[in-house]
């Protein structure tokens, strides 16, 4: 038999069978009520590392389900190292951990002040997450994100979109906040979860929000927010096990019509009760220097000189951003586009066993910009007097790219 709700408001949307409508819920609370909730949950947690410290890996049959849902969130919303990634709803801050441990830069964004303590310290628990590039906001106002315009590249809902107020309006929000061409990642249920035996319980109990996602709603709403493309993904959660022999035929295409049916209706079949899809900001995605595809560059001699008693070689160039996209700065960390120099002598000697890499500039250089840029660099005296010079453009843990140049440096007649 089900319990009556302890909520005092509970009449308003509960009908007497007991069920609760998820819409009449919100409009029963305000926002307050929520974020007290919220901190009260976290509070009564004192053994986070129990639990909550250990997601995704916290539960077997859970953590199955987790790592394939945010494996398909990293392959739909193309992420990269280096890019900022707000984690919307983060909670203790599982999520924007891992982020952090491939590079990106995670701002985990909670309702909960508790529950960003408890993802702080996380981070400083953690010998690893402590020198992550990570951080963590408070969500202060109802239908608000606490970012900068085009502050982030993208945004994720992991399980956290289904418990706003108003969807409408943090679609609104997220666009704001995202760069031109970033994308908004969710991994949410579907469009029946309220009716669930799980989310009837929860919000009987807690009287927290446990809202459907109706995918056509949702577009709509998206669409008037100005997002201008929406795509759903389809994956398994749970692998299709077959016989060597039939795995060696399906390899071929030599199984029966019926079974490539089947294994697309079972595919289908574990899309009826979860939404994992990406909405995406008009712009041209990720025109930066983190993408190969953005880069190219052309470099022209300028002035050269050589200070023979200090073997102290310069050049003065005009480097060209010829490509697409914009480069970031040469202290940007992932994707920093900079100069590579390395210099040969006569004999074929190398002044370093790598190239030395020299900025080209502290700011970033967009697409068809042309940068001056002076480098010098100290010759070792095994080269000679006579030496090449040789400079080519990198973008740092990405490629090189560009044609590259030579100087040489031959002594007076």
């Amino acid at each position: 038999m089900t319990q009556p709700s302890r909520f005092e408001a509970a009449h308003l949307y509960t009908d007497a069978s007991g069920f609760i409508d998820v819409k009449k819920l919100i409009e029963a609370y305000p926002f307050e009520d929520h974020v007290r909730r919220a901190d009260e949950y976290f509070r009564t947690i004192d053994r986070p590392w129990d639990h909550h410290f250990r997601k995704p890996f916290h539960e077997v049959n859970d953590t199955a389900a987790t790592l394939s849902g945010f494996a398909a969130v990293l392959k739909a919303g193309k992420f990269k190292p280096g890019l900022t990634v707000a984690d919307f709803g983060c909670g203790a801050g599982w999520l924007s951990a891992a982020l952090s441990m491939m590079n990106c830069r995670p701002i985990g964004l909670d309702i909960s002040d508790a529950g960003l303590d408890m993802a702080r310290r996380f981070v400083d628990e953690h010998p690893l997450l402590r020198t992550q590039n990570i951080r963590f906001e408070p969500i202060r106002e109802e239908k608000s994100v606490p970012l900068e315009d085009g502050s982030v590249d993208r945004l994720i809902c992991f399980d956290s979109f289904h418990h706003v107020s108003d969807q409408a309006a943090y679609l609104h929000e997220f666009h704001r906040v995202l760069v031109p061409g970033g994308l908004a990642i969710f991994h949410e249920p579907g469009p029946r979860h309220s009716r669930t035996e799980t989310s009837q319980a929860e919000m009987r109990d807690f009287a927290v929000i446990e809202n459907d996602v109706v995918i056509e709603d949702i577009w709509a709403a998206a669409q008037r927010a100005g997002f201008v493309g929406i795509e759903m993904a389809i994956f398994n959660d749970h692998p299709v096990t077959m016989s060597l022999e039939g795995f060696n035929r399906g390899l071929r295409g030599l199984l029966a019509p019926w079974t490539y049916y089947k294994l697309g209706r079972e595919l289908m079949q574990q899309s009826y009760d979860k939404r994992v899809f990406v909405l995406r900001k008009a712009g041209t995605l990720d025109a930066n220097s983190r993408f190969a595809d953005q880069l190219d560059g052309r470099m022209s001699l300028v002035e050269q000189s050589f200070e023979p008693e200090q073997r102290i070689f310069t050049a003065v160039l005009d480097v060209a951003n010829t490509g697409p996209g914009s480069w970031l700065s040469s202290s940007a960390g992932y994707g920093a586009v900079n100069l590579g120099l390395n210099a040969v002598g006569a004999e074929g000697v190398k002044a370093y066993p790598d190239a030395i890499h020299l900025p080209v500039s502290s700011e970033v250089t967009h697409a068809g910009r042309t940068q001056r840029v002076t480098v010098s660099a100290v010759i070792p005296w095994q080269l000679g007097p006579e030496f090449t010079v040789e400079i080519q453009l990198v973008s740092e843990l990405v490629a090189w790219f560009g044609q590259p140049i030579q100087i040489r440096n031959s002594p007076p007649a």
